[in-house]
């Protein structure tokens, strides 16, 4: 009979643990991360009787969580994957929006300071088409700095949502090293039976970690849970935790880098971390961000050269009492715009750089490692090519000369002392100091700062008999003054015809002058000083001969001279006296427009902006693309794990009731088993 009792009531506890079981699985229905668990239970031990073995009930062994490493593993897979897409996604997307914008971007504003520039060379003399050119060109400049103030201010976001995510994960190791310990001494004191809500809360915190960076989670025998980052360093082991924190990076404190703290050392890991938000931060940074910055500098500092260059070959309005001035800078010069950062605290190295040639520059940052020695030798490295550099353990000069190759120039003001390295951002932040020189209107140089002609006679009739003429090119002087004296152009300069052995033009210049031309044949010649004639045969000459004078101070005068001049016949050339009506140097300005002035003279000011912003749309594009694909996979990953390890309240009621009836049937063994002992009990009485 106590067999019987033995049964019924191992029957009522099983029962009841099964109930209690799947009462707590529908509780936690919508609890986080929680997973579905079960009474495990099995048949206790018979006992031997002399017409065999009897049964003796049941007992329940443990109650386990219905969990799936491999469906776990993935779910933190596809987190880890989403939040880099996420990140980046969202990220990009705000610099998109800006630079596609035909309200905020910058292709309106150029498109609108080359129309007024092309009005005011229809009516060169108009002050009102002067100031609105002043006015664009400031929009223009105005613009350039709201892109980069937008750039800046994403940077900064990217700088303080790399903080927090450092933050978030750093929290969440620290609960995950405390819930290790927790599980570690309830295993033990449960006699190896597993907590499984504590584990439950350990997976969510690591799911957590994976939506921010990509984890591995390697599980020891005594229940704690490691978990690896980055290239392999270890986060969390057992009940100790790394601190993930940020930094100002070496060479710019704009900048932060990632830092893994492991007890007193701490470890860059910026270059290995992946997945997760964190990387789509670190990945927006380094594949938009900074590249648009670069590029955006880029534009600026060509538009500014090539604009200033020009004008600097033309004429104001401007009266100096000693002739009309000419042109200064029509924008601020960004040659000196070029950063050079040491990465080191103390720099004993001093460096410079400057701008050379615009049409040359890339989007690229460098890196110059100095190796101090006896000489010093140098090594540079354009970063979005750094296989293989661009000099290795080379002279200054070597990397000067390879430097210039890519439009700027590096100087060297102090050698340095000790091996140091910097880092070298030709266009990263020029767009920030653009501005507009040219605040009066009669300081825009529209017009040609020298004049052509035949030499007429006093009463204004004509002289010459010939079909000979002069003209100049497109541009017919470089000028480094602001007045044309330097050349000297006080006096005009005059060619006069001698029709003689050999035919030729006797020419007034300085003793200093030379000139150099290309003859008829094609052959490149030059006429050392002092320059009193110029050869010119009207038999092989007619089509026309261009002449450069070439002065002492580095300035010049080009002209060209065509047709069959008479002997006698005299052509002149002389300062513009009066510039009011002329835009010949205005039209050379407007046509930058449409100059290729970028990547080695193959892109324009407008299609270079263009690439920006055909760059920027392709990459959040596929983000968006990446995006979409990678929430398909998630929510699959988490349908998956749902159907294995999720609360199912139809099949928990279910349960419930099978459960209730075993219950009451064992409740049943125990009221019958009664019954029979009070009758053995009655009959024995």
């Amino acid at each position: 009979m106590a067999s019987i009792f033995g049964i019924g009531t191992s029957g009522l506890l099983a029962a009841q643990r099964q109930l209690a079981t799947a009462s707590h699985n529908i509780s936690n229905v919508n609890t986080e991360g929680y997973t579905r668990q079960r009474a495990e239970q099995e048949a206790r031990r018979p006992q031997f009787s002399g017409s065999g073995y009897i049964g003796s009930g049941v007992s329940v062994q443990t109650t386990v969580r219905l969990a799936n490493d491999f469906l776990e593993e993935q779910i933190r897979n596809a987190n880890s994957q989403f939040g880099k897409f996420d990140a980046f996604h969202a990220l990009s997307t705000q610099i998109d929006n800006i630079l596609a914008n035909p309200d905020s971007g910058l292709t309106p504003t150029l498109e609108s300071f080359f129309s007024a520039l092309q009005e005011a060379n229809d009516n060169p003399s108009s002050t009102p088409a002067r100031q609105v050119l002043i006015t664009e060109a400031n929009t223009l400049t105005s613009r350039f700095e709201l892109l980069d103030d937008r750039f800046i201010d994403l940077n900064n976001q990217v700088n303080q949502q790399l903080s927090d995510l450092s933050q978030d994960i750093t929290d969440a190791a620290r609960s995950i090293a405390r819930l290790n310990v927790d599980i570690i001494q309830k295993i033990g004191a449960g006699q190896g039976n597993m907590p499984n809500d504590l584990i439950d809360q350990r997976e969510v915190l690591i799911k957590k970690i994976a939506d921010n960076i990509d984890v591995s989670v390697v599980m020891q025998d005594d229940g704690a849970a490691n978990i690896f980052i980055g290239s392999g360093q270890s986060l969390v082991v057992g009940g100790t935790s790394a601190i993930l924190s940020t930094q100002a990076n070496r060479f710019n404190t704009e900048d932060l880098d990632v830092m893994l703290t492991q007890g007193a050392g701490s470890v860059n890991i910026t270059s290995s971390v992946s997945g997760g938000e964190l990387q789509g931060v670190l990945d927006f940074k380094k594949d938009v961000l900074e590249p648009g910055r670069r590029s955006l500098g880029r534009i600026a500092v060509a538009l500014t050269e090539e604009m200033n260059h020009q004008h600097h070959l033309g004429m104001t309005l401007q009266d100096s009492g000693s002739g009309f001035n000419l042109g200064g800078n029509f924008f601020t010069s960004l040659t000196s715009s070029p950063q050079v950062l040491p990465g080191q605290a103390t720099s004993t190295g001093t460096y410079t750089s400057t701008i050379t040639d615009s049409k040359l520059l890339t989007t690229s940052d460098y890196r110059l490692e100095v190796t101090a020695g006896a000489p010093n030798t140098y090594t540079l490295i354009q970063l979005n090519n750094p296989t293989p550099p661009m000099v290795t353990g080379g002279t200054l000069a070597a990397v000067q000369a390879a430097a210039q190759a890519e439009g700027f120039d590096i100087g060297e003001s102090v050698a340095a002392t000790a091996n140091e390295t910097f880092l070298i951002r030709p266009t990263y932040a020029a767009s920030a100091g653009i501005g507009v020189e040219v605040n009066n209107v009669l300081d825009i140089a529209l017009a040609g700062p020298v004049i052509s002609g035949a030499v007429t006679n006093a009463d204004g009739s004509a002289r010459n008999s010939g079909t000979g003429s002069i003209s100049l090119p497109v541009v017919a002087t470089s000028v480094s003054t602001g007045t044309l004296t330097d050349l000297p152009m006080a006096a005009p300069i005059t060619l006069d015809f001698e029709a003689s052995t050999p035919n030729e033009f006797d020419i007034n210049l300085p003793a200093t002058a030379t000139v150099s031309y290309i003859d008829a044949a094609g052959n490149p010649q030059s006429i050392a000083a002092p320059v009193t004639a110029l050869p010119y045969d009207p038999a092989t000459d007619s089509g026309g001969i261009t002449y450069t004078v070439n002065y002492a101070s580095g300035d010049t005068v080009t002209f060209t001279v065509q047709g069959v001049p008479n002997a006698n016949d005299q052509f002149e050339l002389k300062e513009n006296t009066a510039p009011f009506n002329d835009n010949r140097n205005g039209l050379i300005m407007a046509a930058l427009q449409t100059k290729k002035t970028l990547e080695n003279s193959s892109t324009d000011f407008q299609a270079g902006y263009s690439i920006i912003v055909s760059d920027v749309g392709t990459k959040t594009h596929s983000a968006e693309i990446d995006l979409r694909a990678q929430q398909t996979l998630s929510e699959q990953a988490k349908a998956e794990r749902a159907s294995y390890s999720g609360v199912n309240l139809d099949e928990e009621a279910a349960d419930l009731l099978k459960f209730q009836q075993s219950y009451q049937a064992s409740a049943r063994v125990i009221s019958i088993a009664d019954q029979m002992f009070q009758t053995l009990i009655s009959a024995v009485g």
